[in-house]
């Protein structure tokens, strides 16, 4: 079981914002924390936070299934980021609270496929990435994929 968070920006402005900022904290806390266990087998959950950009807005609002590669086992789910969290404060606290909501919603999508899925494992992973210190993670404005 793997989980993974990646972000689409559709306007280069966005790289510096603070969402931007915590979310590329967040994805570097979780690469540290590829070692654990729970990241070395499927299925996998991939979340990518769609951002609102000066000319392009993600089309729907909260988070939606997007698709599942059965070759992968990899669930890919979609969380918009509404656009007054482009600058909040609580940028970080939003991407660990979408993660939880991802890993209850690929639960509803795996059991509805009778499929094996120990949410628990995914809950306890970021657990132990919020007890990364996250301000000790440095950033690189990039893109995640």
């Amino acid at each position: 079981m793997a989980l993974f968070i990646g972000a689409y920006l559709p306007d280069r402005r966005l790289d510096d914002t603070p969402f931007s900022k915590a979310l590329t904290r967040v994805a570097a806390g979780l690469a540290k924390l590829r070692q654990n266990t729970v990241q070395s087998s499927a299925p996998n959950v991939d979340l990518h936070f769609l951002m609102p950009g000066q000319s392009e807005l993600p089309g729907f609002e909260g988070m939606r299934f997007h698709s599942y590669d059965p070759a992968s086992r990899t669930l890919r789910i979609e969380s918009s980021v509404p656009g007054r969290m482009l600058g909040s404060t609580h940028a970080e606290a939003f991407v660990i609270a979408a993660m939880q909501d991802a890993i209850d919603n690929a639960k509803e999508f795996f059991t509805s496929q009778k499929a094996d899925f120990t949410s628990e494992e995914y809950f306890e992973l970021v657990d132990r990435l919020i007890g990364v210190p996250m301000e000790t993670v440095s950033y690189t404005s990039t893109t995640l994929n």
